[in-house]
This record gives C-alpha cells, sequence and structure tokens, in this order.
C-alpha cells in the first residue's frame, strides 16, 4: 500500500544498471520521521540531495523483504524519471544537521554480528580503527578497448556505474568482531575518481580522524554481506559527507 512519508537522503550508493527495465539508478540510505532510518530505491541519479526533506510516495517491494526497504512509488521512473517532481517534493532543507544525527543513536550496534542476530539491514557502527583506501576493482570494463571497434558503442550512464572505475574503494576496519574489510560504496568517493583519478586525497575528510561512526547496509541477496556508505561523527558537526 502506497503512503506519503517525510524523508531525507543521507547516503546515496554508486549507481547500477538494472537489467529488468534497462533503467539506471541509485539507492539512499536515509531518515524518516514516520519510519526511522530506511533505505529508499529507485531513486534517480539527479533531482534528490542529500540533507533535503522531501515528501515522497514509497510502498513495499515484493521483491525486497528487508523492513528498512521501501520503494519510491513514482510511475516516473518507469519512464527515465520524467516528471519526478509531480510525485517527490522538497519542502526544506537540514540546516542542524547534528540535531538529526543525534535521531540515529538508537541504530548504534557493537558489531555486523549483532545486526545479523537482530536481522536488521541498516546500522551504525563505533569505529576507532579504520581505513578507506582504492583497491582493483573486479567490474572494471575497459571502455576505451571497447571504443576501438565501430561497431560497440557504450551507453552515456556507464560513467556514472562501477564497471567503468578501475578501482574501488574499500574499508577495513575493527568491530566487536574483529577487523573487516568491506566494499565503500559511497558514491562521492566514485566522483572523486571519476573527476580526479583514484587519489587517496579523496579520503582526507574520513582518514586519520579518530573515532567515527560508520553507515552500514547489507545486501539484498546476500544478507550476510554488507558494505559501508558514510561516516558520521555523531559529537561535533564535521559531518563528512558531500551533497550530491
Amino acid at each position: 500500500m502506497k503512503e506519503i512519508i517525510s524523508y531525507v537522503p543521507l547516503a546515496k550508493s554508486i549507481p547500477e544498471y538494472s537489467k529488468r527495465d534497462g533503467s539506471v539508478y541509485t539507492c539512499s540510505l536515509g531518515y524518516s520521521t514516520e519510519k526511522g532510518l530506511i533505505r529508499v530505491y529507485p531513486i534517480p541519479l539527479k533531482g534528490m540531495y542529500k540533507w533535503n526533506i522531501y515528501k515522497i510516495p514509497v510502498e513495499r517491494n515484493k521483491r525486497d523483504s528487508r523492513m528498512e526497504s521501501f520503494k519510491l512509488a513514482s510511475y516516473s521512473r518507469k519512464n527515465d524519471f520524467i516528471g519526478l517532481s509531480n510525485d517527490v517534493k522538497q519542502i526544506g532543507i537540514i540546516r542542524n544537521k547534528q540535531a538529526l544525527i543525534q535521531q540515529l543513536s538508537n541504530n548504534i550496534y557493537p558489531s555486523i554480528s549483532r545486526m545479523n542476530e537482530l536481522r536488521i539491514s541498516i546500522g551504525l557502527i563505533k569505529v576507532n580503527e579504520y581505513n578507506v583506501f582504492w583497491d582493483n576493482n573486479d567490474r572494471f570494463i575497459n571502455t576505451t578497448q571497447i571504443g576501438m571497434f565501430d561497431d560497440v558503442e557504450i551507453a552515456d550512464f556507464t560513467k556514472y556505474t562501477k564497471e567503468t572505475k578501475m578501482k574501488e574503494s574499500r574499508i577495513k576496519f575493527k568491530d566487536a568482531d574483529g577487523l573487516h574489510n568491506l566494499q565503500f560504496n559511497e558514491w562521492q568517493y566514485y566522483e572523486f575518481q571519476r573527476k580526479y583519478g583514484y587519489e587517496l586525497d579523496a579520503f582526507r575528510n574520513i582518514n586519520g580522524r579518530g573515532e567515527k561512526y560508520l553507515l552500514l547496509g547489507n545486501m539484498n541477496g546476500y544478507r550476510m554481506n554488507w558494505i559501508g556508505l558514510g561516516f558520521f561523527n555523531l559529537i561535533t558537526e564535521n559531518i563528512l559527507m558531500l551533497n550530491l
């Protein structure tokens, strides 16, 4: 059943191509006053920005039973999101980011194993030891080489997806379980790579600054597999995310 909720995107994943409908979209994690910390997808590459407040129509996705998952219930998604503004209304911008971040304190867990036990799919973990870095991307497709063949065309959207990125961002961190090495799929870092290359400077605002809270989400098809999607500092107003 469709319902209207308030929603503030806090993190957006690197865009993915959907073989089901031939569209490109991103997944967002964010805060809703009605639902708490949730994911909403698919959302367009442009038109819904972090730290903006929206009224959006959502419904449950029959292909995703995770309790925190909602589908953006806009017919515009079937038409390359043309007409999105008819369904998605921006009603404000978060000015006091720290006040909103404090609302997430009930979503902090000691470890990934604890989140698995509780069967939740989104959460925050306090990390003191961590390192974000570039590693080889197994999904990389050399579009320069493909472009040598006249009868092969590379879709324009691929410049945003992971297949055209030589490196993937990853994070090593420790929680109560021990050491983890996970994908770190927050879109802003891949945008840095697209514009400036895979330089460690991409992570200058998050590496080496002490205690942080790591935002994690699991994969729908592999729910024991987790992905990093953002960093927060719940103590100060140093919010370490860009407004994509």
